[in-house]
């Protein structure tokens, strides 16, 4: 655990997460319930799917970015899951966490791009005329804190494996070169 583990911001933002996730959550059901029902009586509701998909959205990136929170995201690591304690292993651990910020920062560029996209067309949805940056924005919210993590991550990552092996290292060295040792 880091310094910045241990401030307010750490601590405030999954909750922040859990209750986006909460609300958005709320929403798709309540809108999805409401236009079954719509349905169900004949009545039109035109361009439901336009609020939705905003709130869908959101709850999909807040979702990822609370995943990455608590390294529950999806992943492939099943080897990583079956080795011992070791040197490889920790490494391993480093380059997948640097693959997943390198990967997170190339797709939040793209999004960043996507966003300023939509902002500089205006585009809107047909009915509602809801800026498309709405919902879309969504996208570079979740990737931004999904990196942030991944960052955060990846610096816990080394800075074990520093203290685990190369500081043992340097102190084995020391002591059969004659020195104290740590």
């Amino acid at each position: 655990m880091n310094k910045l583990e241990n401030t307010l911001f750490w601590r405030a933002m999954p909750r922040i997460l859990r209750f986006g996730l909460i609300l958005t959550s709320i929403m798709v059901t309540v809108i999805t319930f409401g236009s079954v029902i719509m349905r169900e009586l004949n009545f039109n509701f035109l361009g439901y799917e336009e609020i939705l998909i905003i709130f869908a959205f959101w709850l999909y990136m807040i979702g990822a970015a609370y995943g990455s929170y608590e390294k529950s995201h999806i992943t492939a690591d099943i080897i990583v899951i079956m080795m011992p304690e070791s040197f490889a292993k920790s490494l391993i651990n480093i380059l997948r966490n640097a693959l997943t910020l390198a990967l997170g920062i190339i797709f939040l560029l793209w999004a960043l791009q996507l966003v300023g996209w939509t902002v500089e067309m205006q585009t809107k949805t047909p009915v509602w005329r809801i800026p498309v940056t709405v919902a879309q924005s969504s996208i570079l919210f979740g990737l931004t804190v999904a990196s942030f993590y991944h960052l955060v991550y990846l610096y816990d990552e080394v800075k074990d494996f520093v203290k685990k092996y190369i500081t043992k290292t340097a102190a084995i060295d020391n002591v059969s070169s004659g020195g104290e040792g740590v």
